[in-house]
């Protein structure tokens, strides 16, 4: 009888492993149909994925943090070095290093569009004005909600993200973060999500 009880409690561990080793795998599912998972492994690889899956390997990417971290030059940077497309999304823009960096973009050629928050456009210091002056193509988000992106992709192959808005207090002042991708598989979910709001602004 012991024997039996023995292997009965066996089979019943077998069984719970693989339903936890089945439940493991699935995939949560948000309300819109999309699949979103983030995963980060021991060797600091992340996969997002969404409509597609994006891996970003080590050295596929930079973190900066403020204050202290000049997060506005490597923005910055990057705007001088992009070659076809800036899609951007943002909420707070007095940053006139980053505006001229984008109004330099357009000036080459650049296809270069923004998408605001329509209770950002007016700020003292805000951006939106010159830009508009430079005829750069700047759109501003009325709908009900927040536009709170801080969302540059450049070239369809590099998203720059993070907490970071571009304005003096988030360089100087606030705790902030700014990655920068290169991964062209992350860069065009960013970008279908950037066209929509363009399209939507």
């Amino acid at each position: 009888m012991d024997k039996v009880k023995s292997i009965f409690v066996g089979v019943i561990v077998i069984l719970l492993f693989l339903v936890i080793g089945l439940a493991s795998q699935l995939h949560p599912t948000t309300g819109n149909g999309f699949v979103t998972t983030t995963t980060v492994t021991q060797t600091t690889a992340v996969s997002v994925e969404m409509t597609g899956n994006a891996t970003v390997k080590p050295g596929e990417y930079e973190v900066y943090f403020s204050p202290g971290g000049k997060a506005a030059s490597h923005i910055v940077n990057w705007l001088d070095r992009s070659n076809s497309s800036v899609c951007g999304m943002i909420y707070t823009f007095t940053r006139d290093d980053i505006s001229a960096a984008l109004i330099r973009a357009f000036n080459r050629g650049v296809n270069v569009r923004l998408s605001m928050d329509d209770q950002e456009v007016n700020v003292q210091g805000g951006e939106y004005l010159a830009l508009k002056n430079a005829s750069v193509p700047i759109r501003i988000d009325k709908r009900s909600g927040l536009l709170h992106d801080k969302v540059l992709i450049i070239d369809g192959r590099i998203v720059i993200t993070g907490s970071y808005n571009w304005s003096a207090a988030a360089e100087d002042t606030n705790r902030e973060n700014l990655i920068i991708i290169k991964n062209p598989a992350l860069a065009a979910q960013y970008t279908t999500n950037c066209e929509a709001i363009w399209s939507a602004s």
